[in-house]
C-alpha cells in the first residue's frame, strides 16, 4: 500500500539556490579583491613613498602621477605642479634626485609630432619620461608594418632639447594572413 502522506518539501528551494549563488559570487569577489590588494600593496607603497619624496624635494603641491622606469637603471619619474602652477618632472634615482620644469623641456606633443613626421605610419603605444645612460629622455614605444611584418621599436629623445639619441628595434612578429 502506498503512503498517503505528502512528500517533505525540498530544503533547497529556487529562492535558496539564488541566495546561495549570490553569497558565493560575493565571496569570490571579496577574495579576488583581497588577493589583488595583497599583490600590489608593495608597489603602491613604493609609489606613495616616491610621490612624497618628490613633493618634498621639488616643492610640489600637487602630484599628477608617478611611474617606475626601468632601463639601464631603475628610477621613479614623478610629475607634479609647484606652488606657482608650473608642471615639473622629478627623477628619483638611487644616488640622486633631479627635477626639470616642463617649460625647460620638450613636450610630449612635440616628441609625438617629431616621430610621426619621420615615421608617418608609426603606431605609437606610449611616450613617457625616463632615464638612459644617466640623462633624462623621452621613451617612445611604437610599431610599424614593414614587408608584412609588424615591427616594434623604442626610440629615445633627449628630454631637454628633443634631439634623437638612439633606437632599439625588437624582433618582428608576422601579421595574420
Amino acid at each position: 500500500m502506498r503512503a498517503t502522506r505528502k512528500k517533505r518539501p525540498p530544503v533547497m528551494t529556487p529562492k535558496r539556490w539564488v541566495a546561495l549563488l549570490i553569497v558565493l559570487f560575493l565571496g569570490i569577489l571579496v577574495a579576488l579583491n583581497v588577493w589583488y590588494r595583497n599583490v600590489f600593496s608593495d608597489e603602491w607603497a613604493a609609489e606613495s613613498i616616491a610621490e612624497k619624496k618628490a613633493a618634498a624635494v621639488a616643492n610640489l603641491v600637487e602630484v599628477d602621477g608617478a611611474d617606475k622606469y626601468v632601463w639601464d637603471e631603475t628610477a621613479w619619474v614623478v610629475q607634479g605642479k609647484t606652488a606657482d602652477g608650473k608642471l615639473t618632472y622629478v627623477w628619483l634615482r638611487d644616488q640622486s634626485t633631479e627635477s626639470v620644469r616642463a617649460v625647460d623641456a620638450v613636450s610630449e606633443e612635440q616628441i609625438r609630432a617629431n616621430i610621426l613626421q619621420s615615421k608617418p605610419d608609426a603606431s605609437i603605444t606610449h611616450i613617457r619620461p625616463g632615464i638612459m645612460n644617466g640623462q633624462h629622455v623621452w621613451e617612445v614605444y611604437y610599431s610599424r608594418v614593414e614587408s608584412g611584418e609588424r615591427k616594434y621599436a623604442f626610440a629615445f629623445y633627449n628630454f631637454e632639447n628633443g634631439t634623437f639619441i638612439d633606437n632599439y628595434k625588437l624582433p618582428a612578429s608576422r601579421l595574420a594572413q
